[in-house]
């Protein structure tokens, strides 16, 4: 009896041993450290965007009285090259849409000294913009992050056009445009400013140069613009 458990055992533990499989000839691919060649947080992003602005007047004009909040639109793409955790630099294409909204009252005297329904100068821009982006969170993976950015930018104009809308009879509503207005500048440049939350943007852009020529620089419309985005990816 002895010896059959003793045979029993030995081949139990032998066979045992031969299920066994041999970790050292198992072949293990190394983990890759590096960067991504392309992603948000990678060596190089694309990503394009849209958002809504709203133009906040910073002085007030009784004689061009554009009133708070009008609004327009943009969308565009964005090239980012990332140096190190930190610090990125980028560089822009986009288009921005803008509607200055005019009160109507006896004091108005830009862009006409009429009282309308409703007045308003419609702008649409195509431009480019270089950037700085930096990063908050530096031990983050794959994506967008808390961010900053800081840049520059140059427009043209090639939509510039004055509409009204007036009541005349029997209730009925004209509406008129007058295009290629020739005292608004076909360009413009200013400086702008992100904070990014991975996908979503609060950003904002201040005009440097004038758009209204001369005789109307004391008409000339509002510089600061505020607005929400979305990064699309």
């Amino acid at each position: 009896m002895k010896k059959i458990l003793f045979v029993v055992f030995c081949f139990s533990v032998a066979h045992f041993v031969l299920a066994q499989t041999p970790v050292l000839d198992v072949a293990v691919e190394p983990y890759n450290m590096g960067r991504p060649e392309n992603g948000p947080n990678g060596k190089r992003f694309v990503n394009s965007f849209i958002g809504m602005h709203f133009v906040l007047p910073t002085e007030t004009n009784d004689a061009a009285p554009v009133k708070p909040l009008s609004t327009g639109f943009r969308f565009g793409i964005m090239n980012k090259f990332r140096f190190n955790d930190f610090f990125s630099i980028g560089y822009l294409l986009d288009f921005n849409s803008y509607n200055f909204n005019y009160s109507q009252s006896a004091k108005k005297t830009f862009p006409d000294t009429l009282i309308h329904k409703t007045q308003n100068i419609g702008l649409a821009s195509i431009g480019t913009g270089l950037y700085f982006r930096f990063n908050f969170d530096v031990r983050r993976g794959d994506y967008l992050g808390h961010y900053l950015d800081l840049g520059a930018y140059a427009d043209w104009l090639p939509f510039r056009n004055l509409y009204y809308n007036d009541k005349i009879d029997f209730g009925q509503i004209q509406h008129s445009r007058i295009s290629r207005l020739n005292f608004v500048e076909k360009y413009q440049y200013g400086l702008f400013a992100a904070v990014g939350l991975n996908r979503f943007t609060i950003f904002g852009r201040y005009r440097i140069s004038d758009v209204i020529k001369s005789p109307y620089h004391s008409a000339e419309l509002p510089r600061l613009t505020i607005g929400v985005g979305l990064c699309l990816f």
